[in-house]
């Protein structure tokens, strides 16, 4: 179990490792208690301490899809495949409350990210009036595994 003091701290470590940091977009001690109240969470902890995390949210969804929101791991524990284990962790999830499909959003210059992402089963997602177009859309469907 985690609680959101060690949340914050995860969020605090791994901020500046986005391109645009977190703590720009939002204050993340909020953004630490709106994901443990509204957020499904996959996440690994060693001695306390938050290792890596997804973050996603699989209630109230819009067209049945569920949106990865967050996907981050602490420098110390990079490459060992904790990162795309989370996001499979979560897909399962999803199977498990009849979801249609998951969708999430990459930087286009995060390349390691993106190559995880579509080995996993992701493909890249066109949608309609994104709010976003900068960025690279991936969804993952449920019913075909991804494929």
């Amino acid at each position: 179990m985690m609680d959101q003091v060690q949340l914050e701290q995860f969020l605090r470590l791994v901020d500046r490792d986005f391109p645009v940091p977190l703590s720009q977009k939002q204050d993340l001690k909020e953004y630490s208690k709106k994901l443990l109240e509204k957020a499904t969470l996959c996440f690994v902890c060693k001695d306390g301490k938050i290792l890596s995390l997804v973050a996603g949210y699989t209630e109230n969804l819009s067209e049945n899809m569920a949106f990865i929101t967050l996907v981050a791991t602490r420098a110390e524990a990079r490459g060992r495949g904790l990162a795309k284990e989370l996001v499979q962790e979560f897909i399962s999830l999803c199977r498990k409350k009849n979801i249609k499909a998951v969708h999430l959003y990459a930087v286009p210059t995060n390349v390691s990210a993106v190559k995880m992402y579509h080995k996993v089963g992701f493909r890249e997602f066109y949608p309609v009036n994104e709010p976003r177009p900068e960025d690279t859309h991936l969804i993952y469907y449920l019913e075909d595994n991804g494929r």
